[in-house]
């Protein structure tokens, strides 16, 4: 297996060589959609890395099959099993929190476009106000110099409506800024109940993956102990046959030097018979002979 820490440094590398090597969007510029696109080439990046860093344990691991026992075996398909369900787990988890985190990205970026429009808005309506308050004062000063009540009624009357248009402006201006505000809280509730729901999600899924992990684990103990018991038995058969066949080899030694003995005392034996039939002849010729030499 890899050291540990050597994905974080696999993903660290990764990251200098997208920054050295394209000049690419960056997470501290005043573009939001730069920020955001930033942040979607570290994600790629990290799961890039993650990706490679599977592949090259699997292929470290690698040797002949030839060459591999089979609990070797198993213990590597296990560890491969795992580590695939750990990966795969860790990226169903933190889905959540990206889809959070790209939610966050684009409130903010539409927040942000809310706020400007609302500046902008803001400016010309005081721009337009002071356009019609100026027009108000002047009228005020015109006033003055009228001496006809008739024409300083109707002044007046001008002027109220001016006023009350004015009044009317920001009053309208006041009740969208407060449906505005309505709006953000009735949206803030929302986006209080779907974290509470991602938390709820993010829950389950690790409940879930912990289930699962255990569950797997379990599993694969079991084959490889079941791969140990196997690999035990045929060492055991394999044993047992070679004891046998060492033992029947050496049993036909023993009874083929036995048999080379019991040939050699025959043969020794038909060698003494032999010999004592011959110096029985012997004896019985010249004992003849002696005779006959005693009677001459």
């Amino acid at each position: 297996m890899n050291p540990p820490g050597s994905l974080g440094v696999l993903e660290e590398k990764e990251e200098e060589h997208l920054a050295t090597s394209v000049i690419g969007p960056s997470i501290h510029s005043d573009n939001p959609q730069e920020r955001i696109q930033a942040r979607r080439l570290r994600i790629a990046a990290r799961l890039e890395a993650r990706r490679r860093e599977a592949l090259g344990e699997y292929l470290d691991g690698k040797e002949s099959e030839e060459d591999q026992s089979k609990s070797y075996k198993q213990k590597e398909e296990s560890r491969l099993k795992l580590a695939k369900l750990l990966l795969c787990g860790t990226e169903l988890v933190t889905n959540i929190q990206v889809a959070a985190d790209i939610r966050e990205i684009h409130r903010r970026v539409e927040e942000e476009e809310i706020k400007r429009q609302r500046l902008e808005k803001l400016e010309n309506e005081v721009k337009t106000s002071q356009d019609k308050f100026e027009e108000i004062t002047m009228k005020w000063e015109e006033g003055k110099q009228k001496r006809i009540p008739q024409e300083l009624w109707e002044m007046l009357n001008a002027q109220q409506v001016h006023c009350a248009g004015l009044i009317e402006d920001k009053n309208k201006l006041i009740s969208e800024l407060q449906q505005e505000l309505k709006a953000k809280d009735d949206q803030y509730v929302k986006d209080l109940k779907k974290q509470s729901g991602d938390i709820c999600l993010l829950l389950e899924r690790m409940e879930e993956q912990v289930k699962n992990v255990m569950k797997t684990f379990r599993q694969e103990l079991q084959h490889i102990e079941k791969a140990f018991e196997v690999e035990r038995e045929e060492l055991l058969t394999n044993n047992k046959k070679k004891w046998e066949q060492a033992l029947q080899a050496h049993n036909a030694k023993e009874l083929e030097y036995l048999m080379n003995r019991i040939k050699k005392v025959e043969d020794h034996e038909k060698q003494l018979n032999k010999q004592r039939i011959w110096d029985c002849e012997e004896y019985n010729t010249i004992k003849i002979k002696l005779e006959q030499d005693v009677q001459v």
